[in-house]
């Protein structure tokens, strides 16, 4: 089985939370995904066309949930609507998707030489969990078919974290201790104007952090999150980087000497 994954970040102005998520899919699948995702863009650019206002030129989750620059002037109604029918594009067409995320905090405090960029930090460490989980979810749903996953990503702000995403990658697939590096093949950044599919990677990051926020503040979870977690076809591991576990990677990262090469 041949598959391709897309992942993309989410985080706070102020560096407190991170998320990373990727969606992966068979190539057929997602040339569905994009064909009825630019069709739900088109069908709103026409009503938005017709009605005199601006157009937009894709789905951006933080502009679109706060209804900033291209979806200023939108109602709360009308964005809850067009929201509602990107979820029904992904109850239709199958993606499973890996979501993850960390209290930068915690991460700098338990991997302090990295507190001098938070978001390098974030890169270094979620990168790696990604990795391991989109592994182990190959292994455990793969019914012992081999996988092969190419994966890519939102090109980071000026290419900045670029770098730490691809030695991240190779570190992993050159680990011999890695028992799922034969799983993947590739990655390279993509910017959004060339890619769909990061559109709806956009949308699951921007969920689960939107989730662990709403958790670090002990607010209600977002109907929208629990919405996702409910479409049968849409299969989401999620999970918080506890401290503990941070602690354990640590520990075998000092074991053979590799705090350096996370």
């Amino acid at each position: 089985m041949i598959f391709r994954g897309y992942m993309d970040e989410s985080y706070d102005k102020h560096q407190k939370l991170f998320a990373l998520s990727c969606l992966i899919a068979s190539g057929k699948d997602w040339l569905e995904m994009e064909r009825k995702w630019k069709l739900h863009l088109a069908a709103k650019n026409k009503q938005l066309k017709k009605e005199g206002r601006k157009l937009i030129s894709r789905y951006h989750a933080t502009d679109c949930s706060g209804r900033h620059n291209e979806f200023s002037g939108w109602t709360h109604d009308e964005r809850d609507t067009f929201v509602k029918g990107l979820f029904g594009i992904f109850k239709r067409t199958p993606v499973h998707a890996v979501g993850l995320e960390v209290d930068l905090d915690d991460l700098c405090e338990v991997f302090p030489e990295f507190s001098g960029d938070r978001l390098k930090a974030a890169y270094r460490v979620l990168t790696k969990c990604v990795f391991q989980t989109i592994g182990e979810d190959c292994h455990n749903l793969g019914g012992g078919r081999r996988a092969e996953v190419t994966l890519f990503h939102d090109r980071t702000p000026n290419g900045k974290y670029d770098t730490t995403i691809l030695e991240s990658f190779n570190r992993m697939v050159l680990d011999s201790d890695f028992p799922y590096k034969s799983y993947f093949t590739t990655i390279t950044p993509l910017s959004w104007e060339n890619c769909i599919a990061l559109q709806p990677a956009d949308l699951v990051a921007f969920e689960v952090f939107k989730a662990a926020e709403c958790r670090a503040e002990a607010r209600t979870q977002r109907k929208s999150f629990d919405a996702l977690l409910d479409l049968e076809a849409f299969g989401i591991h999620t999970r918080s980087i506890s401290k503990d576990a941070m602690r354990q990677l640590r520990k075998e990262l000092e074991r053979y000497n590799a705090i350096e090469a996370l």
